[in-house]
């Protein structure tokens, strides 16, 4: 992420009145740059080679506060360790179970427009369509193993 995103992402933290810190664009930088989906740990270990001195503690509570204000979502894995993604437009993914390995998928699902009906009231902020299945490399064990 150089230039102009930079400058966005920095417009972006202030319009949602959080302070600039490097370790805050590294942390971004480091997320934005990955298509893996990573977790606060693989983040860690990735700005933890420009800034040693950043703690664990401070990566996932900066991923949580981007999250919050909108800036990343988190996308939701088979097991308990959170993964996040800096594409925030609409998308959703496909989750590997052999592997964990979470993928963008680029295609359409019929998604209700507006208020979904029958949710007693309830305002949807967030949504997302996760598909479970095997990636192309887990597929082949998959099949073989005559599941």
């Amino acid at each position: 992420m150089e230039g102009k995103k930079d400058k966005d992402f920095i417009s972006t933290l202030r319009a949602h009145g959080l302070q600039v810190t490097y370790q805050r664009l590294a942390i971004y930088q480091s997320l934005y740059s990955s298509l893996a989906h990573p977790s606060a740990e693989a983040v860690y270990q990735q700005v933890r080679k420009r800034f040693s001195m950043i703690s664990l503690g401070t990566v996932y509570k900066t991923l949580e506060k981007f999250y919050d204000v909108g800036l990343i979502d988190k996308v939701s894995p088979i097991t308990e360790v959170a993964r996040y993604d800096a594409r925030t437009g609409h998308h959703h993914h496909m989750v590997c179970l052999q592997c964990q390995a979470i993928i963008d998928a680029d295609c359409t699902v019929e998604e209700p427009k507006g208020a979904v009906s029958g949710n007693g009231g309830f305002h949807v902020l967030r949504r997302q369509v996760v598909f479970h299945g095997y990636c192309d490399k887990c597929k082949a064990a998959y099949v073989s193993s005559g599941s």
